[in-house]
């Protein structure tokens, strides 16, 4: 009985801890992700970046965005100088993660590069019951450039 009573105790403490160790895991990985992006210190890349959204379709459809010093420097191959464009940098994904996060999302998903550190897919559901508020964004083909 004593046995039976001791493997009891022990399962329940290892669900307890468990349970104790896991509320700011999700905070963590983003944290973690954004220091080993940090530790780069790569200044120069490129990233294909496609958004699933209820949104118009030329905002949808995947954006060759490059990278340079922490700006936008080019889309699709077009430079661009003017800052008003489709697309974000690997600290502005990092940020609005944070934000979206901090308003308490109904359903938040993210993954990261194992290697880098950035983020591969981010999504957002924001409310249980409205449709169509849903923001998804794929980060793929991403390339260091000189």
């Amino acid at each position: 009985m004593k046995n039976k009573t001791w493997v009891w105790v022990q399962i329940s403490l290892i669900f307890v801890g468990c349970g104790l160790s896991n509320p700011n895991q999700i905070e963590d990985v983003i944290a973690q992700n954004r220091k080993k992006w940090e530790r780069q210190r790569i200044v120069h890349y490129q990233i294909t970046q496609k958004l699933s959204c209820f949104c118009p379709p030329t905002t949808r459809e995947p954006k060759i965005i490059e990278i340079n010093h922490g700006k936008i420097v080019a889309i699709n191959g077009v430079e661009t100088s003017n800052g008003n464009n489709m697309g974000k940098t690997f600290p502005e994904f990092f940020e609005w993660i944070e934000e979206k996060k901090a308003r308490d999302p109904f359903i938040s998903e993210y993954t990261f590069d194992p290697k880098y550190g950035f983020p591969n897919m981010i999504y957002f559901n924001m409310r249980e019951n409205m449709k169509d508020e849903e923001l998804r964004y794929v980060l793929t083909d991403f390339k260091i450039l000189d």
